[in-house]
């Protein structure tokens, strides 16, 4: 034999004289009291305590590593453990993998047809949608059909559509850098309609001062002009108009979502006289970032309106803003996540099970942070209004990365049935078609808080937003699915046209 392979022979099967490695020595045991640390250090002064199932055993050591860089940034005068105790801790608890979510969908069939017909984007830069809504605006001496305005993310554009017309088309309202969602109210008075606008201010997630709130205010011949009514604080996410403090005057909540140092949740107080100058004086209401929506409602029934927000990032929980008055409000806690990777992706409110009370819809499905998993925790799920302001979760349904869902009667039932689309982009799951991951799900209410599972759509996990409306006049309600990441086509939303039985 050559002394080359002889050489490789050796070097593969061992010449018989070498020295197997020692084994490494057993690690040292935990601290006895490990435990009762990780929940004070993990679960103390930030943020409820993450359980072991919240992640796969394989990225344990990434998360614990990342929540100690938070906790060097945050000053807190906490007496940290061991992070390698830590690590440990969590990888000796957690399983290997996730298990599955059920997604298993009913057997019945849908008691309604839908027909999807999309239409092309206008001129520009590809549109992707981060809201949709089906709304009038109205203006004296004029008709004011039933529109679909989306928020283009991308193109930094407000834009509207009338499915109804002939030829349906496009067109744009106004222009705002990285529009989250729109608002429709007459904040001026004059009785045309405006949109208030939550501007994010940068696509991409940043801590930068760079959102702000946007007034498009309506003119009589149907055009908008932009007027900036906030700027430099973070990331917008929501905004909604009330006269809160009883002056006859519209007063802005605005949901500053920010990222890690930048957010808060705001009163924008209204103390203008002339609106060619309007005059807005900010307040904190909630120091905590990651608010999503703040929907307005009178909660308590006293004649004033209340808000609820949604606050996620690591608080993932439902706040109750009581109005008291004056521009006070009483925080009073509705729901709080399991733990602070929950995923926290939206709420609405509805009246679900009829019985006259407005419930909270929630879903958490949010999947825009690392790592990407599958996560069998995510889904919808509504807050059961049991009076006295207080409310019971009730679970729908798992759904992997559900990013919106809405009520409507849309399946002809006497009760609301639920619209939930899904955001797993494809570069992130690129295993979502082989998967059959749901898409476009309606969850039909057969009795009281009982839904069965209808899936539209699959694969094609490309929507943050969807709204429910009778767009045609039919009296039936209309789907709508907004496009926000599709490798296939820039149409701006689809419509499903609900054609009956």
């Amino acid at each position: 034999m050559p002394r080359r392979l002889a050489v490789l022979a050796a070097l593969v099967l061992g010449c018989g004289t070498k020295t197997p490695p020692p084994e490494p020595p057993p690690a040292a045991p935990l601290p006895a009291d490990v435990e009762a640390q990780v929940h004070n250090f993990c679960g103390g002064a930030c943020h409820a305590y993450p359980p072991a199932d919240s992640f796969p055993r394989r990225h344990w050591r990434a998360e614990v590593e990342r929540g100690f860089r938070f906790f060097d940034q945050s000053g807190l005068a906490l007496s940290p453990p061991k992070l390698g105790h830590v690590v440990r801790y969590y990888e000796e608890k957690a399983a290997d993998e996730y298990p599955a979510a059920n997604t298993t969908p009913t057997t019945r069939p849908l008691p309604v047809r839908f027909e999807p017909v999309s239409y092309p984007p206008p001129p520009g830069p590809r549109p992707m949608i981060s809201h949709v809504q089906a709304v009038r605006l109205p203006r004296p001496g004029a008709d004011a059909p039933l529109l679909l305005v989306a928020c283009d993310m991308n193109g930094g554009r407000v834009l509207a559509l009338n499915p109804a017309d002939a030829a349906p088309a496009w067109r744009v309202l106004g222009k705002v850098p990285n529009p989250a969602r729109a608002e429709v109210t007459d904040l001026d008075g004059d009785g045309v309609a405006d949109l208030l606008v939550a501007d994010l201010g940068s696509f991409a997630p940043t801590d930068r001062r760079c959102g702000g709130v946007t007034w498009l205010r309506g003119k009589a011949d149907g055009s908008f002009e932009a007027v900036e009514l906030l700027k430099n604080v973070g990331r917008v996410a929501d905004v909604r108009a009330a006269d809160f403090r009883g002056t006859g005057k519209r007063d802005l909540v605005v949901g500053v979502f920010g990222l890690h140092s930048t957010g808060e949740l705001l009163l924008l107080e209204n103390h203008t006289t002339d609106w060619k100058a309007p005059v807005f004086a900010s307040k904190v209401l909630d120091p905590r970032h990651g608010t999503i929506h703040v929907p307005v409602t009178d909660l308590d029934g006293d004649g004033r309106p209340d808000f609820v927000a949604l606050i996620a990032q690591e608080h993932e929980t439902v706040v109750a803003f009581l109005n008291r008055g004056g521009g006070e409000f009483q925080k009073r806690t509705l729901y709080s996540a399991p733990h602070p990777g929950w995923g926290s992706s939206g709420v609405e409110l509805r009246d679900i099970n009829g019985d006259g009370r407005l419930d909270v819809l929630y879903t958490n499905g949010d999947i825009l942070d690392e790592p990407y998993l599958w996560k069998p925790y995510h889904g919808v799920q509504w807050l059961e209004n049991m009076g006295d302001l207080k409310f019971e979760p009730r679970r729908v349904a798992d759904m992997y990365g559900v990013h919106n869902a809405v009520a409507g009667t849309i399946a002809g039932g006497p009760r609301p049935d639920l619209l939930a689309v899904s955001f797993l982009p494809a570069d992130k799951f690129p295993d979502r078609a082989a998967r059959k991951a749901d898409a476009v799900v309606l969850f039909e209410q057969t009795a009281p808080g009982k839904f069965e599972r209808h899936v539209l759509a699959s694969g094609t996990c490309d929507a943050v937003v969807c709204c429910a409306a009778d767009l045609f006049g039919t009296g039936r309600l209309d789907l709508v699915v907004g496009n926000f990441s599709s490798p296939t086509t820039d149409h701006p939303v689809t419509v499903w046209r609900n054609r009956g039985k």
